[in-house]
């Protein structure tokens, strides 16, 4: 009897020895398997951003060349937003700005068929505020609102296309779309009118990395600093965020 006891004790210890291996190599291929998985997610999200970015370069060159436009991009933020009606027109460039976006021309347009959903930084794909949204008019040429009104609506935190007068005196990194160095030299024209994505709250890994693959070796900025150089610009990351400004086109 007390033989039998002693074979059932052992037997259990094995198990429990068993057990403790089975769970240390679990941790060592976790350690191991778990930042390519990080790796891997990233990789997708860059590959979104630049398929979205392919998309929207197209959809601008469609744009341009409409039957009945004017062949200019409409600026969505500073000064010069086309707008129609007179309290849309009277409220200022920044309440304007927030509330309108080239992704709505390309919308009202049938350019895109459907708004932008980015992996990449802030998850947020709705304005804030109240009232009525900012529509498009292809006849008008200019955002309208129905009724007339001051836009209240802000999209300012979602991922979005932009464009606005091109200001070669910034650096690419503070120009927020203003700017860029393409061959990162040369500042845009002054006469331009860039048209951008924006990514806000990007986070640092991201913003890095999708550098390095848009910009190329040669022109990637440095991890943690700010990117001046290429199609991709941002400030350097602050509490682990930035928000990226891609070039799509300047005319």
């Amino acid at each position: 009897m007390k033989k039998n006891q002693t074979s059932s004790v052992s037997s259990q210890g094995y198990s429990l020895l068993e057990l403790v291996l089975v769970l240390a190599i679990v941790s060592v291929l976790v350690g191991l398997l778990l930042p390519k998985g990080f790796d891997a997610l990233r990789n997708a999200r860059i590959q979104q951003v630049e398929k979205t970015v392919d998309t929207l370069k197209t959809a601008l060159t469609d744009y341009l060349s409409m039957a009945g436009g004017n062949g200019s991009l409409p600026r969505t933020e500073g000064t010069g937003i086309p707008t129609s009606g007179a309290a849309l027109t009277g409220a200022t460039d920044v309440a304007k700005g927030n509330a309108a976006r080239l992704d709505t021309v390309l919308l009202a347009t049938g350019k895109i068929e459907k708004p932008l959903g980015l992996r990449m930084g802030t998850q947020s794909f709705a304005s804030t505020g109240t009232g009525n949204e900012v529509t498009w008019s292809q006849a008008a040429l200019g955002f309208v609102m129905t009724p007339d009104a001051a836009p209240q609506r802000n999209w300012s935190a979602v991922s979005r296309a932009e464009a606005r007068t091109a200001n070669p005196a910034l650096a690419p990194s503070a120009a927020l779309g203003a700017n860029f160095r393409l061959d990162g030299v040369t500042n845009l024209n002054a006469n331009y009118v860039v048209a951008y994505l924006v990514i806000p709250a990007c986070p640092a890994k991201d913003a890095y990395e999708l550098a390095v693959s848009m910009n190329g070796a040669q022109l990637a900025p440095v991890e943690g600093a700010a990117s001046d150089s290429g199609v991709v610009a941002y400030a350097a990351p602050a509490n682990g965020v930035t928000d990226v400004y891609i070039y799509l086109t300047a005319i």
